[in-house]
């Protein structure tokens, strides 16, 4: 045994102490003094194992134990065989002598022995299994106490420095040493659930582990530690390969489940449960980490009631409230969908303007203030010199067509009316595929050669983005209008450089005049820019930077070039998380900070009642109190399985003709039945749901058994929310219900 192991022992042994009551032996004085001898046991091996001479761990050419030749009946000084060797460390000269006037007094036919230098006698089946062993050329060395009777009043048992020898009139004599021996203790010796061992140590068939038999279990030892195993669990291993199975060994003492109703043992690749109304049944890979995270026993699936069954490519599992499926569900088991539905993109890819213009208008235009849209660099001396100057009037913006356009006429399909409503501050106004933005008062303070100011070009700046959940390019224009030229200006031109963060220059297309084209009073130049898709990992999501950086230059050698504007746009996401029907990820691009809005309204209303009472009795989703999305299904069906079990007695309690069960917050987000921090709940006695109170609170769900039809109807618009508006895992998103009516009296 390395240090390491042997620390362990000794942390054993100190935890032994402290379990007195525990392990039943502090009801009487004799059993504390028996438990003291036990403890002694475990030192005394550990100080065998880590230092001091003895037989067992004694160096490969140190000579073999022999019995003392002639020995002396009285200790005669001088003449002792202590007199001629040197006396092994860890015993005394007196024990020594001691021993060997023993050896000499002792009968041939007494059925003991004494084994200079130990002044001990083994005896019986005890000590035929010792000598069996290599006596004190075994891996036990040497006897450490006499033969004692163990507190059952008829078990035995000898004492050896690394280990004992239990007896039994119906185990016989084995040793039980080591990590076995801190396995058996931690169960309460033979007077806990193992009893007395039955076997020596065997070499499992892997020729890596090694198992000891007991009364009433099995020790098994890989590597590191040992773990008790018995019973109905026992058996039910065996069943599923013993250690060479899909479970592999174990890796846990058996433990009793917090409701006082189950035992279980862990296992390397699993776990095997027991209850009496159930028996033992193995709970392993995806199956185990999804009963995990639904909390086990005590979480809305209950206790296993039957093994794990294969379908197709995933497997099944029978617990006490419902059938568990990984990695997907059996269809039989699940409800009409509630929002779980994966939001899955079909529609053709957007390609013209206004294509993408039709897809953004499906969010509601209530937009939101987000950032500014860009910077302007520091002038430098003598430069002409882009600023902001609030002493030039607001230009006229009475003509949408833009009269003396240069580039592509976007006749307001990028800039929403509600954009050019708000002040023109230079602040992005978003919804959740729109981004646009109006920048006045910037003006081109010009300078000639030698640095003085001689004009100014006035200008403002619009910009904006369309998206689409369809695709993952996005559409830009960026448009620029001048007011009339004052005094010297010289020949302007605009420049421009877009750059798609990360990306090179193939990540964009421009279509609008030509970089460093001619500037002209009362005009506008006009730019669209694609941002092209970009190759996403599948089930990946990032966002994306989109700068569009301008200046101003002159074509006449008199004047000088400006600093530098930059319109920053960071607001973007795009993710590759949504699939087509045919299975196939389809990226799309949304503005991740803006929080869209599921609409409930008559089309389903039983289902909107439902969301609108469960909202007014405090439950979140309303505004300022938004949903998560929740895209983990395992996650999303421990939800759904908390609020509609699929068996068991409740679900019998609230079935009626043509309704399903409906929750609240939907299955399909992180404030769900599962993760609501709060108790259960239902809303009207209408809901039939006799096993939920009727309450209040801000945490919690709220159950309610509604037309079934509508629920199924519900849900799908719900996947078809998560779509349109690419809710992807963890989004936020709000509920805006009206038009509800109450299911009818059951």
């Amino acid at each position: 045994m390395n240090r390491l192991n042997s620390v362990a022992l000794l942390t054993y042994g100190c935890g032994l102490l402290l379990r007195t009551a525990e392990l039943g032996f502090a009801a009487a004085a004799g059993g504390i003094a028996v438990f003291a001898q036990r403890l002694l046991l475990v030192m005394a091996m550990l100080a065998a194992l880590v230092g001091g001479t003895t037989v067992a761990n004694a160096a490969p050419d140190s000579p073999k134990w022999r019995a003392t030749a002639a020995p002396k009946r009285h200790v005669t000084p001088g003449k002792m065989r202590s007199d001629r060797e040197s006396v092994p460390d860890g015993f005394s000269k007196a024990d020594v002598d001691k021993a060997e006037t023993m050896e000499a007094r002792q009968a041939a036919d007494d059925g003991c022995q004494v084994y200079w230098p130990a002044p001990y006698e083994v005896c019986g089946a005890i000590r035929d299994k010792y000598n069996e062993l290599g006596g004190p050329n075994s891996f036990l060395s040497f006897p450490n106490s006499n033969e004692l009777t163990n507190p059952d009043g008829y078990g035995k048992r000898t004492e050896f420095l690394n280990g004992p020898i239990y007896w039994s009139p119906q185990g016989g004599a084995h040793p039980v040493v080591n990590h076995f021996f801190a396995a058996w203790a931690r169960n309460g010796y033979e007077a806990g659930t193992l009893g007395y061992p039955t076997s020596d140590e065997f070499v499992n068939p892997d020729n890596v582990g090694r198992r000891q038999y007991f009364e009433n279990g099995t020790i098994y030892w890989k590597l590191n530690e040992a773990y008790a195993v018995g019973g109905a669990i026992r058996d039910k291993w065996g069943e599923a390969g013993w250690e060479g199975g899909y479970l592999g060994y174990p890796i846990s003492d058996e433990f009793g489940t917090p409701d006082g109703l189950g035992r279980a043992t862990r296992f390397e690749h699993g776990m095997v449960y027991w209850t009496d109304a159930y028996g033992a049944h193995p709970v392993s890979g995806g199956l185990l980490d999804k009963w995990t995270l639904s909390g086990f026993e005590t979480g809305p699936y209950g206790y296993p009631v039957a093994d794990q069954q294969p379908r197709g490519s995933s497997f099944d599992q029978e617990f006490q409230f419902g059938t568990m499926g990984f990695p997907t569900d059996p269809v039989a088991g699940v409800y009409p969908d509630d929002g779980d539905a994966e939001p899955t993109v079909d529609e053709e890819r957007p390609v013209t303007w206004a294509d993408f213009a039709a897809d953004a208008n499906t969010s509601p235009p209530n937009p939101t203030v987000q950032g500014k849209m860009g910077d302007i660099d520091p002038c430098e001396t003598g430069m002409s010199c882009i600023k902001e100057d609030v002493t030039l009037a607001r230009l006229a913006d009475d003509d949408p067509e833009d009269p003396n356009i240069e580039g592509p006429d976007t006749q307001g399909t990028f800039i929403p009316g509600w954009c050019t409503t708000a002040p023109w501050d230079g602040q992005w106004r978003v919804n959740r595929k729109n981004a646009c933005g109006v920048w006045q008062n910037q003006a081109v303070i010009v300078h000639d050669s030698k640095g003085a100011e001689v004009g100014r070009i006035p200008f403002l700046v619009k910009s904006g983005f369309l998206s689409s959940h369809k695709s993952g390019e996005i559409q830009q224009e960026f448009r620029i209008r001048f007011g009339d030229f004052m005094n010297k200006v010289g020949t302007p031109t605009l420049r421009y450089q877009p750059d798609y963060v990360g990306h090179g220059s193939s990540a964009y297309s421009v279509d609008g005049p030509a970089n460093g084209s001619v500037i002209k009073p009362n005009a506008t130049k006009s730019l669209v820019i694609k941002w092209k898709e970009q190759s996403l990992a599948d089930n990946t999501s990032k966002g994306v930077f989109l700068n569009i950086a301008y200046s101003f230059g002159n074509l006449d050698p008199a004047f000088t070039s400006s600093n530098t504007g930059t319109v920053r746009n960071g607001m973007f996401r795009c993710d590759s998380t949504m699939k087509t029907s045919r299975g196939n990820y389809r990226q799309g691009c949304v503005v991740a900070g803006w929080k869209p809005e599921f609409e409930l309204t008559s089309v389903t209303p039983e289902q909107t009642w439902h969301v609108q009472e469960a909202i007014a009795s405090g439950l979140p989703g309303a505004a300022g109190r938004p949903l998560h999305r929740q895209a983990d299904k395992v996650k999303r069906d421990i939800n759904r399985q908390k609020s509609c079990p699929k068996s068991g007695s409740v679900r019998d309690g609230r079935t009626l003709t043509g309704r399903s069960c409906d929750e609240y917050p939907f299955a399909s987000t992180t404030e769900g039945a599962a993760t609501s921090n709060g108790p259960g709940r239902t809303i009207h006695d209408n809901c039939h749901v006799p096993d939920l109170p009727i309450i209040t609170g801000s945490t919690g769900y709220s159950v309610c058994m509604i037309d079934e039809r509508q629920n199924s109807r519900s849900g799908s618009l719900l996947g078809a929310f998560y779509g349109k508006e690419r809710v992807i895992d963890q989004d936020a998103f709000t509920i805006k219900a009206s038009g509800g009516t109450a299911p009818p009296k059951p």
